[in-house]
């Protein structure tokens, strides 16, 4: 429990979360969308806004519900929320999709991704919630909630170690691949290292800075290592090499 505010707060973790919100009653809500101005509404039908739709109204929820979290001083970095008081835990970031759909939304910026690990590897252990939603002529409702590791819902891409979006040959966001789908050809990531294998193989190809890459690479493990005391070396060369 924390006390914020004046009131008492449960702290809870992201799994712990997930359940509070499926005792909730959350598939069988129903709900909806619109927006008022100048004395007009409109009923949201499009599903474009949907995902930061989602965050807000999660973000509002935890507070009626007196869960513990925090957002970030600048609302554009990670992670969308944090969970835990301590600066290096607790990292939750939201995500939506059409659940008629594969999942299409941005894991994150590519060059802020793997930058970022390199100063702040404890990132690589963020919890993703992911809502799959519907949206019938602006009724929405909520099909499922994953809760995954990065590496749970990324993969190889056809001809790429892996699946980003790309534009002319430049690289902009880590995309999902379709993590829930049992008739998938491409699977997720076993694990961290093989994750991380694949983003050292993006980085290098990206960048074609060997030296530079095999030490952004080393930044990674010893960092992690120094939060953790979990050595990802033999994970890694294991995908490394294969």
């Amino acid at each position: 429990m924390n006390s914020l505010g004046g009131g008492i707060m449960d702290i809870l973790t992201a799994q712990q979360l997930k359940d509070r919100l499926e005792e909730s009653g959350i598939y069988s809500a129903r709900g909806n969308i619109t927006m008022s101005l100048n004395g007009t509404s409109v009923l949201i039908k499009a599903t474009d806004t949907i995902g930061n739709n989602i965050q807000e109204w999660l973000s509002q929820w935890l507070f009626e519900n007196n869960i513990y979290f925090r957002s970030p001083d600048n609302t554009q970095n990670f992670p969308d929320f944090y969970l835990s008081e301590n600066e290096n835990s607790g990292f939750l970031e939201v995500k939506s999709y059409f659940a008629p759909r594969r999942p299409a939304f941005d894991v994150a910026n590519f060059d802020s991704y793997w930058q970022s690990i390199r100063d702040n590897p404890t990132r690589l252990d963020a919890d993703y919630l992911i809502f799959a939603y519907d949206l019938i002529n602006g009724a929405l409702s909520i099909r499922q909630i994953y809760l995954k590791k990065v590496w749970e819902i990324t993969g190889r891409a056809t001809d790429y170690p892996l699946n980003c979006q790309r534009k002319n040959g430049q690289i902009y966001n880590i995309r999902p691949i379709s993590f829930h789908s049992i008739q998938a050809t491409i699977l997720p990531f076993t694990c961290k290292g093989e994750f991380i294998a694949a983003l050292y193989k993006t980085v290098l190809g990206h960048t074609n800075r060997a030296t530079d890459t095999k030490q952004w690479l080393k930044q990674v493990i010893q960092g992690y290592m120094e939060h953790s005391d979990e050595d990802l070396t033999p994970s890694i060369n294991k995908y490394l090499h294969s």
